[in-house]
Protein backbone atom coordinates (compact mmCIF):
# COMPACT_ATOMS: atom_id res chain seq x y z
CA UNK A 1 0.00 0.00 0.00
CA UNK A 2 1.02 3.17 -1.33
CA UNK A 3 1.88 6.20 1.59
CA UNK A 4 0.64 8.45 -0.56
CA UNK A 5 -1.03 8.95 -3.96
CA UNK A 6 -1.67 12.14 -4.29
CA UNK A 7 1.94 13.56 -6.03
CA UNK A 8 2.91 15.87 -8.39
CA UNK A 9 6.32 16.19 -10.51
CA UNK A 10 9.21 17.38 -8.48
CA UNK A 11 12.27 17.19 -10.24
CA UNK A 12 13.06 13.78 -10.28
CA UNK A 13 11.29 12.93 -7.77
CA UNK A 14 7.40 13.50 -6.74
CA UNK A 15 6.16 16.11 -3.31
CA UNK A 16 2.36 15.66 -2.12
CA UNK A 17 0.64 18.61 -0.54
CA UNK A 18 -0.22 18.91 2.84
CA UNK A 19 -2.83 15.95 3.88
CA UNK A 20 -1.59 13.67 0.97
CA UNK A 21 -1.00 10.85 3.11
CA UNK A 22 -3.89 7.91 2.68
CA UNK A 23 -3.84 6.40 6.35
CA UNK A 24 -5.14 8.41 8.71
CA UNK A 25 -4.06 6.45 11.39
CA UNK A 26 -0.59 6.82 10.06
CA UNK A 27 -1.33 10.70 9.66
CA UNK A 28 -2.72 10.68 13.15
CA UNK A 29 0.61 9.18 14.52
CA UNK A 30 2.80 11.90 13.41
CA UNK A 31 0.54 14.71 14.32
CA UNK A 32 0.63 13.17 17.51
CA UNK A 33 4.24 12.88 17.98
CA UNK A 34 4.70 16.48 16.73
CA UNK A 35 1.86 17.29 19.88
CA UNK A 36 3.62 15.51 22.27
CA UNK A 37 7.39 15.94 21.79
CA UNK A 38 6.57 19.93 21.66
CA UNK A 39 5.19 19.47 25.39
CA UNK A 40 8.44 18.59 25.91
CA UNK A 41 10.42 21.26 24.67
CA UNK A 42 12.13 23.59 27.21
CA UNK A 43 14.14 26.55 25.70
CA UNK A 44 17.36 27.14 27.74
CA UNK A 45 19.73 30.36 27.17
CA UNK A 46 23.23 29.35 27.32
CA UNK A 47 24.09 31.80 30.24
CA UNK A 48 21.99 29.58 32.65
CA UNK A 49 22.87 26.04 31.78
CA UNK A 50 24.04 25.09 35.40
CA UNK A 51 20.52 26.31 36.54
CA UNK A 52 18.15 24.86 34.15
CA UNK A 53 19.25 21.46 32.88
CA UNK A 54 18.58 18.55 35.20
CA UNK A 55 21.77 16.28 37.00
CA UNK A 56 22.01 13.01 35.38
CA UNK A 57 22.75 11.76 31.95
CA UNK A 58 22.13 14.13 29.22
CA UNK A 59 22.30 12.67 25.71
CA UNK A 60 23.77 16.04 23.86
CA UNK A 61 23.73 16.60 19.84
CA UNK A 62 24.01 19.90 17.88
CA UNK A 63 21.16 21.47 16.83
CA UNK A 64 20.16 21.44 13.10
CA UNK A 65 18.16 24.39 11.62
CA UNK A 66 15.69 22.48 9.27
CA UNK A 67 12.13 21.24 9.54
CA UNK A 68 10.92 18.38 11.03
CA UNK A 69 10.14 15.71 8.82
CA UNK A 70 9.65 11.71 9.48
CA UNK A 71 11.26 8.94 7.79
CA UNK A 72 8.57 6.39 6.78
CA UNK A 73 8.54 2.82 5.31
CA UNK A 74 4.75 1.08 5.57
CA UNK A 75 3.90 -2.07 3.94
CA UNK A 76 6.86 -1.98 1.74
CA UNK A 77 6.79 1.68 0.63
CA UNK A 78 9.54 4.28 1.93
CA UNK A 79 8.86 8.26 1.70
CA UNK A 80 9.46 11.39 3.73
CA UNK A 81 6.98 12.53 5.47
CA UNK A 82 6.00 16.02 7.74
CA UNK A 83 3.84 15.72 10.23
CA UNK A 84 0.84 17.88 8.48
CA UNK A 85 1.02 15.27 5.46
CA UNK A 86 3.37 16.21 2.93
CA UNK A 87 4.51 13.53 1.37
CA UNK A 88 7.72 13.37 -0.41
CA UNK A 89 9.70 9.87 -2.63
CA UNK A 90 11.85 9.65 -6.01
CA UNK A 91 14.78 12.55 -4.93
CA UNK A 92 18.36 11.02 -3.51
CA UNK A 93 17.82 11.48 0.05
CA UNK A 94 14.82 9.03 0.18
CA UNK A 95 16.29 6.67 -2.37
CA UNK A 96 19.40 6.02 0.07
CA UNK A 97 16.55 5.45 2.61
CA UNK A 98 14.75 2.73 1.02
CA UNK A 99 18.37 1.27 0.75
CA UNK A 100 19.08 1.75 4.48
CA UNK A 101 15.95 0.21 5.48
CA UNK A 102 15.34 -2.81 3.03
CA UNK A 103 16.07 -5.44 5.89
CA UNK A 104 13.65 -3.97 8.23
CA UNK A 105 9.65 -3.57 8.71
CA UNK A 106 7.19 -0.96 9.05
CA UNK A 107 9.24 1.71 10.91
CA UNK A 108 8.56 5.90 11.63
CA UNK A 109 11.90 7.59 12.15
CA UNK A 110 11.66 11.29 13.32
CA UNK A 111 14.65 13.88 12.22
CA UNK A 112 15.19 17.46 10.56
CA UNK A 113 14.81 17.51 7.09
CA UNK A 114 17.81 20.18 5.75
CA UNK A 115 19.61 21.74 2.76
CA UNK A 116 22.98 22.30 1.82
CA UNK A 117 23.18 25.99 1.55
CA UNK A 118 24.94 27.53 -1.63
CA UNK A 119 28.65 28.67 -1.45
CA UNK A 120 29.04 31.01 0.82
CA UNK A 121 25.95 31.22 2.58
CA UNK A 122 27.24 29.02 5.77
CA UNK A 123 25.45 26.55 7.67
CA UNK A 124 21.76 25.29 6.61
CA UNK A 125 19.15 27.43 7.42
CA UNK A 126 14.95 26.20 7.97
CA UNK A 127 14.63 29.06 4.18
CA UNK A 128 17.14 26.61 2.37
CA UNK A 129 14.64 24.04 2.69
CA UNK A 130 11.95 26.24 2.14
CA UNK A 131 13.63 27.13 -1.43
CA UNK A 132 14.52 23.43 -2.13
CA UNK A 133 11.09 22.17 -1.48
CA UNK A 134 9.71 24.92 -3.53
CA UNK A 135 12.12 24.54 -6.48
CA UNK A 136 12.69 20.50 -7.46
CA UNK A 137 16.05 21.16 -9.47
CA UNK A 138 17.74 21.77 -5.82
CA UNK A 139 15.94 18.02 -4.66
CA UNK A 140 19.91 17.23 -4.77
CA UNK A 141 21.15 19.33 -1.85
CA UNK A 142 18.21 17.61 0.86
CA UNK A 143 19.11 15.46 3.67
CA UNK A 144 18.14 14.18 6.92
CA UNK A 145 19.24 14.14 10.40
CA UNK A 146 17.63 11.35 12.08
CA UNK A 147 17.26 11.81 16.43
CA UNK A 148 14.47 9.32 17.24
CA UNK A 149 12.88 6.13 16.63
CA UNK A 150 9.02 6.93 17.46
CA UNK A 151 7.50 3.72 16.41
CA UNK A 152 9.28 0.41 14.75
CA UNK A 153 6.65 -3.10 13.90
CA UNK A 154 3.54 -1.97 15.91
CA UNK A 155 5.90 -0.54 18.95
CA UNK A 156 5.46 2.42 19.97
CA UNK A 157 8.38 3.26 21.58
CA UNK A 158 8.23 6.80 22.74
CA UNK A 159 8.06 5.80 26.47
CA UNK A 160 11.42 3.89 26.10
CA UNK A 161 14.72 4.96 27.36
CA UNK A 162 16.15 7.68 24.78
CA UNK A 163 19.65 5.83 24.92
CA UNK A 164 18.09 2.63 23.63
CA UNK A 165 16.11 4.47 20.96
CA UNK A 166 19.67 6.25 19.81
CA UNK A 167 21.51 2.75 19.29
CA UNK A 168 18.81 1.60 17.43
CA UNK A 169 19.00 4.68 15.08
CA UNK A 170 22.42 4.22 14.64
CA UNK A 171 22.39 0.69 13.66
CA UNK A 172 19.26 1.45 11.15
CA UNK A 173 21.15 4.23 9.50
CA UNK A 174 24.58 3.03 9.46
CA UNK A 175 27.02 3.95 6.78
CA UNK A 176 24.27 6.69 5.08
CA UNK A 177 25.68 9.83 3.77
CA UNK A 178 22.43 11.80 3.21
CA UNK A 179 20.69 10.17 6.01
CA UNK A 180 22.31 9.43 9.20
CA UNK A 181 21.41 9.71 12.68
CA UNK A 182 22.35 12.73 14.45
CA UNK A 183 25.70 12.76 16.07
CA UNK A 184 25.27 12.42 19.94
CA UNK A 185 27.45 12.48 22.69
CA UNK A 186 26.76 11.41 26.45
CA UNK A 187 27.66 13.93 29.02
CA UNK A 188 25.97 15.64 32.21
CA UNK A 189 25.57 19.08 31.98
CA UNK A 190 28.74 20.84 32.72
CA UNK A 191 29.92 19.42 29.48
CA UNK A 192 27.32 21.71 27.77
CA UNK A 193 29.34 24.88 28.06
CA UNK A 194 32.05 23.42 26.18
CA UNK A 195 30.02 21.84 23.38
CA UNK A 196 28.58 24.73 23.24
CA UNK A 197 31.07 26.27 22.43
CA UNK A 198 32.44 24.00 19.87
CA UNK A 199 29.08 23.64 17.82
CA UNK A 200 27.31 27.00 17.84
CA UNK A 201 29.61 29.87 19.30
CA UNK A 202 31.60 28.53 15.73
CA UNK A 203 29.00 29.14 13.92
CA UNK A 204 28.52 25.58 12.62
CA UNK A 205 24.94 24.64 14.37
CA UNK A 206 22.12 26.97 15.70
CA UNK A 207 22.30 25.20 19.18
CA UNK A 208 22.32 22.08 21.24
CA UNK A 209 19.48 19.88 21.75
CA UNK A 210 20.42 18.12 25.34
CA UNK A 211 17.79 15.27 26.26
CA UNK A 212 17.42 14.08 29.76
CA UNK A 213 16.57 10.94 31.72
CA UNK A 214 13.15 12.46 32.85
CA UNK A 215 12.24 12.86 29.02
CA UNK A 216 12.46 16.21 28.70
CA UNK A 217 14.55 17.92 25.69
CA UNK A 218 16.33 21.28 26.11
CA UNK A 219 17.07 23.58 23.29
CA UNK A 220 20.35 25.66 24.14
CA UNK A 221 20.79 28.79 21.99
CA UNK A 222 20.95 32.25 21.61
CA UNK A 223 18.16 34.80 21.68
CA UNK A 224 17.51 37.42 19.50
CA UNK A 225 16.60 40.85 19.75
CA UNK A 226 14.23 43.05 17.91
CA UNK A 227 13.36 46.73 18.35
CA UNK A 228 10.09 47.49 17.54
CA UNK A 229 7.73 50.12 17.83
CA UNK A 230 4.42 49.64 19.60
CA UNK A 231 1.02 49.90 18.15
CA UNK A 232 -1.78 49.36 20.43
CA UNK A 233 -2.52 47.98 23.53
CA UNK A 234 -4.90 45.35 25.56
CA UNK A 235 -5.90 46.58 28.88
CA UNK A 236 -6.89 44.34 31.71
CA UNK A 237 -8.21 45.65 35.47
CA UNK A 238 -6.90 44.22 38.39
CA UNK A 239 -9.26 45.22 41.49
CA UNK A 240 -10.61 47.86 39.64
CA UNK A 241 -7.11 49.65 38.18
CA UNK A 242 -6.26 49.78 34.39
CA UNK A 243 -3.25 47.89 33.41
CA UNK A 244 -1.35 47.65 30.44
CA UNK A 245 -2.00 43.56 29.53
CA UNK A 246 0.40 43.40 26.75
CA UNK A 247 1.68 45.73 23.25
CA UNK A 248 1.31 44.95 19.90
CA UNK A 249 3.99 45.88 18.50
CA UNK A 250 5.26 46.48 14.51
CA UNK A 251 8.25 46.77 12.38
CA UNK A 252 8.69 49.24 9.18
CA UNK A 253 8.45 47.62 5.95
CA UNK A 254 10.88 49.65 3.29
CA UNK A 255 7.72 52.20 2.44
CA UNK A 256 6.99 53.60 5.45
CA UNK A 257 4.03 51.26 6.40
CA UNK A 258 4.01 49.48 9.54
CA UNK A 259 3.98 45.21 9.64
CA UNK A 260 2.45 43.97 12.80
CA UNK A 261 4.57 41.46 14.27
CA UNK A 262 2.73 40.26 17.93
CA UNK A 263 2.08 41.03 21.37
CA UNK A 264 4.77 41.37 23.99
CA UNK A 265 3.34 40.62 27.51
CA UNK A 266 6.00 39.80 29.35
CA UNK A 267 9.12 41.45 31.41
CA UNK A 268 6.70 44.28 33.21
CA UNK A 269 5.46 44.57 36.89
CA UNK A 270 2.28 45.38 38.31
CA UNK A 271 3.55 49.04 38.53
CA UNK A 272 4.90 49.24 34.86
CA UNK A 273 1.80 48.30 33.71
CA UNK A 274 -0.03 50.95 35.25
CA UNK A 275 2.44 53.39 34.39
CA UNK A 276 2.27 52.12 30.84
CA UNK A 277 -1.18 52.32 30.55
CA UNK A 278 -1.54 55.50 32.11
CA UNK A 279 0.52 57.02 29.46
CA UNK A 280 -0.62 54.82 26.34
CA UNK A 281 -4.33 55.97 26.65
CA UNK A 282 -3.16 59.52 26.49
CA UNK A 283 -1.51 58.83 23.10
CA UNK A 284 -4.68 56.91 21.50
CA UNK A 285 -5.63 57.32 17.91
CA UNK A 286 -8.81 55.70 16.14
CA UNK A 287 -7.88 52.84 13.27
CA UNK A 288 -10.05 51.59 10.79
CA UNK A 289 -8.47 48.27 12.05
CA UNK A 290 -10.24 46.19 14.72
CA UNK A 291 -7.80 43.90 16.95
CA UNK A 292 -9.05 41.50 19.61
CA UNK A 293 -6.19 41.53 22.94
CA UNK A 294 -6.36 38.66 25.24
CA UNK A 295 -9.19 39.89 27.44
CA UNK A 296 -11.11 39.60 24.32
CA UNK A 297 -11.73 43.17 24.35
CA UNK A 298 -10.71 45.44 21.39
CA UNK A 299 -6.84 46.61 21.26
CA UNK A 300 -6.69 50.70 21.77
CA UNK A 301 -4.16 52.19 19.38
CA UNK A 302 -1.74 55.03 19.94
CA UNK A 303 0.42 56.73 17.66
CA UNK A 304 3.84 54.85 16.44
CA UNK A 305 6.01 56.95 18.52
CA UNK A 306 7.32 54.30 21.17
CA UNK A 307 10.48 51.96 20.30
CA UNK A 308 11.06 49.22 22.66
CA UNK A 309 13.50 46.19 22.53
CA UNK A 310 11.89 42.69 22.50
CA UNK A 311 14.11 39.57 23.41
CA UNK A 312 12.82 36.34 21.90
CA UNK A 313 14.10 32.78 21.81
CA UNK A 314 13.24 32.01 18.20
CA UNK A 315 11.17 33.22 15.18
CA UNK A 316 8.59 31.01 13.27
CA UNK A 317 7.90 31.39 9.78
CA UNK A 318 5.03 28.97 9.50
CA UNK A 319 1.83 27.96 11.15
CA UNK A 320 1.01 24.29 12.97
CA UNK A 321 -0.34 23.85 9.07
CA UNK A 322 2.70 25.10 7.96
CA UNK A 323 1.60 27.31 5.78
CA UNK A 324 3.45 31.11 6.20
CA UNK A 325 2.00 33.72 9.18
CA UNK A 326 0.17 36.41 8.05
CA UNK A 327 -0.11 39.38 9.84
CA UNK A 328 -1.44 43.03 8.99
CA UNK A 329 0.25 45.70 7.14
CA UNK A 330 -1.02 49.42 8.70
CA UNK A 331 -0.52 52.64 7.14
CA UNK A 332 -0.39 55.43 9.74
CA UNK A 333 -1.41 59.39 8.24
CA UNK A 334 -3.26 61.88 10.43
CA UNK A 335 -4.45 60.39 13.55
CA UNK A 336 -5.38 56.98 12.19
CA UNK A 337 -4.30 53.55 10.89
CA UNK A 338 -5.72 52.30 7.74
CA UNK A 339 -5.28 48.70 6.51
CA UNK A 340 -3.33 47.49 3.37
CA UNK A 341 -3.28 43.94 3.10
CA UNK A 342 -1.98 40.70 5.36
CA UNK A 343 1.03 39.89 4.66
CA UNK A 344 3.70 36.98 5.03
CA UNK A 345 6.16 37.62 8.41
CA UNK A 346 7.79 35.68 11.41
CA UNK A 347 6.27 35.33 14.68
CA UNK A 348 8.62 36.09 17.67
CA UNK A 349 8.25 33.00 20.17
CA UNK A 350 8.67 33.46 23.53
CA UNK A 351 9.02 37.77 23.27
CA UNK A 352 10.35 39.36 26.35
CA UNK A 353 10.64 43.07 27.19
CA UNK A 354 13.73 44.20 27.56
CA UNK A 355 13.72 47.94 27.68
CA UNK A 356 11.96 51.21 25.66
CA UNK A 357 14.82 52.54 22.96
CA UNK A 358 15.31 56.16 23.26
CA UNK A 359 18.20 56.61 20.87
CA UNK A 360 15.64 54.91 18.44
CA UNK A 361 13.78 56.80 15.83
CA UNK A 362 10.69 55.43 13.95
CA UNK A 363 12.55 54.91 10.56
CA UNK A 364 13.76 52.22 8.74
CA UNK A 365 17.24 52.00 9.72
CA UNK A 366 15.95 51.41 13.40
CA UNK A 367 12.75 49.24 13.23
CA UNK A 368 12.83 48.14 9.66
CA UNK A 369 12.03 45.05 8.38
CA UNK A 370 15.24 43.28 7.71
CA UNK A 371 16.34 42.88 11.50
CA UNK A 372 13.99 39.91 11.11
CA UNK A 373 14.71 38.77 7.39
CA UNK A 374 18.34 38.81 8.60
CA UNK A 375 17.62 36.11 10.83
CA UNK A 376 15.08 34.14 8.83
CA UNK A 377 14.05 34.84 5.26
CA UNK A 378 11.00 34.57 4.44
CA UNK A 379 8.56 34.46 1.78
CA UNK A 380 6.62 38.02 -0.21
CA UNK A 381 9.74 39.48 1.91
CA UNK A 382 9.69 42.45 -1.23
CA UNK A 383 6.00 42.48 -2.18
CA UNK A 384 3.75 45.31 -1.73
CA UNK A 385 0.36 44.65 0.34
CA UNK A 386 -2.44 43.95 -1.27
CA UNK A 387 -5.87 44.22 0.17
CA UNK A 388 -8.39 41.37 -0.37
CA UNK A 389 -12.12 41.69 -0.52
CA UNK A 390 -13.21 38.98 1.46
CA UNK A 391 -17.39 37.93 1.64
CA UNK A 392 -19.49 39.84 4.46
CA UNK A 393 -19.71 37.66 7.61
CA UNK A 394 -23.32 36.80 9.07
CA UNK A 395 -24.79 37.46 12.53
CA UNK A 396 -26.93 33.92 12.64
CA UNK A 397 -27.88 33.44 16.16
CA UNK A 398 -28.17 36.02 18.92
CA UNK A 399 -29.37 35.71 23.05
CA UNK A 400 -29.23 38.01 25.66
CA UNK A 401 -29.88 36.84 29.45
CA UNK A 402 -30.41 39.33 31.91
CA UNK A 403 -30.48 39.33 35.73
CA UNK A 404 -31.87 41.97 38.26
CA UNK A 405 -30.40 42.12 41.53
CA UNK A 406 -32.64 44.51 44.19
CA UNK A 407 -29.49 44.44 46.55
CA UNK A 408 -27.66 46.77 45.00
CA UNK A 409 -30.00 47.80 41.75
CA UNK A 410 -27.22 46.44 39.21
CA UNK A 411 -28.22 44.10 36.29
CA UNK A 412 -25.79 41.13 34.91
CA UNK A 413 -25.56 40.70 31.31
CA UNK A 414 -24.86 37.29 29.40
CA UNK A 415 -25.06 36.55 25.97
CA UNK A 416 -23.65 34.82 22.98
CA UNK A 417 -23.72 35.74 19.07
CA UNK A 418 -22.73 33.06 16.45
CA UNK A 419 -21.61 34.07 13.30
CA UNK A 420 -21.15 32.32 10.22
CA UNK A 421 -17.94 33.83 8.80
CA UNK A 422 -18.41 32.92 4.90
CA UNK A 423 -14.49 33.00 4.61
CA UNK A 424 -13.68 30.09 5.23
CA UNK A 425 -13.51 28.58 1.49
CA UNK A 426 -11.38 32.05 0.52
CA UNK A 427 -8.77 32.27 3.25
CA UNK A 428 -7.99 29.46 5.49
CA UNK A 429 -7.62 30.55 8.40
CA UNK A 430 -11.08 31.89 8.68
CA UNK A 431 -13.29 29.06 10.78
CA UNK A 432 -16.79 28.36 9.06
CA UNK A 433 -18.33 29.14 12.71
CA UNK A 434 -17.58 31.58 15.58
CA UNK A 435 -19.70 31.96 19.02
CA UNK A 436 -18.38 34.96 20.90
CA UNK A 437 -20.07 34.35 24.60
CA UNK A 438 -20.08 37.84 27.05
CA UNK A 439 -20.77 37.68 30.72
CA UNK A 440 -20.68 41.08 32.16
CA UNK A 441 -21.38 41.50 36.09
CA UNK A 442 -20.90 45.25 37.28
CA UNK A 443 -20.25 44.30 40.80
CA UNK A 444 -17.21 41.71 39.83
CA UNK A 445 -13.38 42.69 40.68
CA UNK A 446 -13.50 42.34 36.31
CA UNK A 447 -17.14 42.68 35.38
CA UNK A 448 -16.09 41.57 31.68
CA UNK A 449 -15.61 38.23 30.52
CA UNK A 450 -15.27 36.82 27.18
CA UNK A 451 -14.96 33.59 25.48
CA UNK A 452 -14.54 32.09 21.64
CA UNK A 453 -15.19 28.93 20.35
CA UNK A 454 -15.12 28.00 16.53
CA UNK A 455 -16.36 24.76 14.58
CA UNK A 456 -16.55 23.71 11.27
CA UNK A 457 -20.39 22.95 11.64
CA UNK A 458 -23.34 24.52 13.81
CA UNK A 459 -23.98 21.00 14.89
CA UNK A 460 -20.39 20.78 16.34
CA UNK A 461 -21.04 24.71 17.89
CA UNK A 462 -24.73 23.85 19.21
CA UNK A 463 -22.23 21.93 21.46
CA UNK A 464 -20.45 24.22 22.92
CA UNK A 465 -23.43 26.37 23.20
CA UNK A 466 -25.66 24.24 24.95
CA UNK A 467 -22.68 23.13 27.66
CA UNK A 468 -22.55 27.49 28.13
CA UNK A 469 -25.96 27.09 28.71
CA UNK A 470 -26.55 24.98 31.33
CA UNK A 471 -23.53 26.46 33.15
CA UNK A 472 -24.20 29.96 32.81
CA UNK A 473 -28.69 30.48 32.33
CA UNK A 474 -29.44 29.19 35.46
CA UNK A 475 -32.71 30.24 37.74
CA UNK A 476 -33.15 34.61 38.17
CA UNK A 477 -32.01 35.58 34.36
CA UNK A 478 -34.75 36.33 31.36
CA UNK A 479 -34.38 35.93 28.15
CA UNK A 480 -34.03 39.90 27.14
CA UNK A 481 -33.60 39.18 23.65
CA UNK A 482 -33.18 36.07 21.15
Amino acid sequence: MSIATNYADYGSGKLAPADSIDDPVLAGKLKKYKKTVAKRYRICEPDVIDKRLPEGTLWLSPKIDGQLWFLIKKDGDVAMCAYNGRVLKGVPVVDEAEELLKSVGDIIIAGELFAIPPKGEGRPRVHHVNKALAQGDLDKTLGFKAFDLAEEGDVDLLGEPYGGRLERLNALLEGGRRVSAITTVEGDRTAVSNYYQEWVRSSKFEGIVARSEQGLTYKIKPTLSVDVVVIAFGEAHNNGVAQMRELTVGVMRDDGTFHLIGTVGNGFSDEDRVAWHRRLAAMEVTSSFRLANREGTLCRFVRPEIVIEVKCSDLMDTDSSDLPVRRMVVEYAEGNYATLGVMPIPSMLFPIFLRERDDKKVDIPSIGLDQIYQHLPFTARHETPRLVSLSTAEVIRREVYTKFTKKDETTAVRKFVVIATHKDKEDPRYPPFVAFFTDYSPTRSEPLKTALKVAPTLEDLEIHIKAWLVENVKKGWDLHAG
